[in-house]
């Protein structure tokens, strides 16, 4: 017997190369980082287990104490190199990556971070060894009314001061040269790295439509909804004054409850009638509910690296729904969970600040702390 294969299983990963801006897209129609950010958000599990897995990257913040650094080219504002973890893992906790704009001084050093929304960027078509030398940045976005002329286009990162040299000569000396753009990735499979919620893009949009369904509920007062059927009115003037009434009666709230529908019956026992109402009953069961809320929670955990319950789904007066034991055991799976993770920021963060312009790490010690909770609900750091 033949076996059946969802159609999805069979589809490939292709790559679509835009050659007005010169890019690859990200998804088919160029959105997928917008689409994600609106899942996520739009779900709040999803959005909370993205708040969590965030906070376990960024831990306790680094091993050295790091918080007086200041890496602002404003005087007047402070950005430490945990300000800048902290941005990365909120990037990398929705979209696996962050976009990393590094600044260089007439030294060849670096001597500027900054963080670009990964929604805006794309990354420039690949070489034959899979290298591509450029990022293309949209403030905008890249909805279809953007123009060739609302894009920048940056270098991608290579700290060689010959490369450095080279673009900045080709821009027209250092007033002009915007810096490079590291594209950090948790995966390197594909061009761009897959988000953790795409493996529960479906159970997140779940959620959303269990929440426009409860609005829809409530807004009607859990009214059941009432079909009134009407012959046709003699004029307009009476019909609209007739579904005035009704709006009247109903109140804005409950409008949706009501639906008027022009009909004509044959039923003998209200034959001679100009109404006629029906209901249609709620008989959906609370439990029915509760079911795919539970089911939908627990597969979005599990997507995010598997999120033990006890650190997402709280109830009142307590962190968890267990005891605190559970709750610091809890904590310490997700830490190991997430162990690799952290590895791999400690990495990037090395290689963004080596030779940076001060010595701020002689150890060059960037380990992250792991992050935990006392038993009076305070952070650990």
């Amino acid at each position: 017997m033949k076996s059946s294969i969802p159609n999805a299983y069979k589809q490939e990963r292709k790559k679509i190369f835009n050659k007005r801006f010169g890019v690859i897209f990200n998804g088919e129609d160029n959105l997928k980082p917008l689409i994600t950010e609106n899942v996520i958000d739009l779900s709040p599990t999803a959005s909370q287990c993205a708040w969590t897995y965030e906070t376990f990257l960024s831990g306790g913040g680094f091993e050295l104490d790091l918080a007086k650094v200041n890496l602002s080219e404003d005087f007047w504002k402070d950005f430490s190199p945990e300000d800048l973890l902290n941005e990365v893992s909120g990037s990398v906790s929705r979209h696996q990556g962050a976009f990393i704009r590094v600044g260089y001084n007439a030294n060849f050093e670096k001597d500027s971070y900054k963080i670009i929304p990964f929604e805006l960027c794309r990354v420039g078509k690949e070489d034959s060894d899979g290298y591509s030398g450029r990022i293309v940045v949209s403030p905008n976005g890249w909805g279809r009314d953007l123009k060739a002329q609302d894009v920048d286009v940056y270098d991608t990162y290579n700290p060689r001061p010959e490369v450095i040299q080279a673009q900045v000569e080709r821009d027209g000396g250092w007033h002009n040269y915007k810096g490079q753009i590291m594209f950090f990735k948790m995966q390197d499979m594909y061009v761009y790295p897959l988000p953790l919620i795409d493996k529960a893009f479906n159970f997140a949009e779940v959620e959303y439509h269990m929440g426009l369904y409860y609005k829809s509920t409530v807004q009607r007062c859990f009214e059941d909804i009432t079909f009134i059927r009407h012959r046709k009115f003699p004029s307009d003037t009476e019909e609209r004054n007739f579904k005035n009434n009704i709006k009247e009666l109903s109140g804005v709230e409950n409008a949706s409850s009501k639906l008027i529908l022009e009909d004509e019956w044959d039923d003998e026992r209200e034959k001679s009638g100009n109404f006629k109402f029906d209901t249609i009953k709620n008989e959906v069961k609370a439990e029915k509910y509760q079911h795919f809320e539970e089911s939908s929670s627990n597969f979005i955990r599990k997507a995010f690296k598997n999120i033990p319950p006890q650190l997402i789904d709280y109830v009142a007066g307590k962190l968890g729904n267990t005891s605190g034991e559970d709750l610091v055991k809890a904590q310490s799976v997700y830490n190991a969970l997430t162990a690799k993770d952290r590895q791999k920021l400690e990495r990037l963060f090395s290689e963004l600040f080596w030779n940076y312009k001060e010595n701020i790490n002689p150890t060059n010690n960037w380990t992250i702390k792991q992050y935990s909770l006392l038993d009076d609900g305070t952070v650990n750091q």
